[in-house]
């Protein structure tokens, strides 16, 4: 009896009676991490206007974020990012979504988010988002070296070189990456990238 009960007194908190952002923030002070994340995700299965929608997934995101769940805060920010109204506020979600999939190991998904933040942007703001999006790699990078997790260092580093580096960057990176390659054993790629510096 007691777990049936426990149940459905947790699918009555769950049903999602709130219909805007100030009442759905309401009940979420009531809640733990984990149970806030049920009861968001419930929420946007209900018709909500443009603002409350945008406030429950970024919220979700920051839930999911806080948590390391950082491709599903990624999705979030991006679907954040799709329903914004300004171009600049969507930049931004768009940007912040990238630097979640970024932190997941997710180049591909983090490509995508770039590329919809860049396709809004004027001229000056698109070299503005490839150096922000950049640097979220460089300090990625500089995350797995302090983690001693050369694998995914090196990922992040040959991910860069894609980029468009400086001469002292692009130098920097490839030092870095032969290290690494040496130290796993990479002779292949070792070589190969001591190679193409010639």
């Amino acid at each position: 009896f007691s777990n049936n009960y426990k149940y459905w007194v947790f699918v009555s908190l769950m049903l999602v009676k709130e219909n805007n952002k100030n009442e759905i923030n309401e009940k979420l002070n009531t809640f733990g991490d984990y149970v806030k994340m049920e009861y968001l995700s419930n929420c946007l299965k209900k018709p909500l206007d443009y603002d409350t929608r945008r406030f429950v997934l970024t919220k979700l995101a920051e839930l999911n974020e806080s948590k390391k769940m950082y491709l599903a805060a990624g999705k979030m920010m991006r679907s954040a990012g799709d329903i914004n109204v300004t171009s600049q506020a969507k930049i931004n979600d768009f940007v912040k979504s990238a630097g979640l999939f970024i932190k997941a190991g997710n180049y591909d998904e983090a490509d995508v988010s770039a590329s919809k933040a860049i396709s809004i942007a004027n001229g000056q703001q698109k070299e503005e988002i490839k150096n922000m999006v950049k640097e979220i790699y460089k300090n990625q990078a500089g995350f797995h070296k302090e983690k001693d997790q050369k694998k995914q260092e090196m990922e992040v580093y040959e991910k860069l070189l894609t980029f468009g580096l400086d001469e002292n960057e692009r130098n920097e990176v490839q030092n870095r990456l032969m290290t690494i390659y040496e130290n796993l054993g990479k002779m292949r790629e070792y070589f190969s990238l001591k190679r193409s510096r010639i």
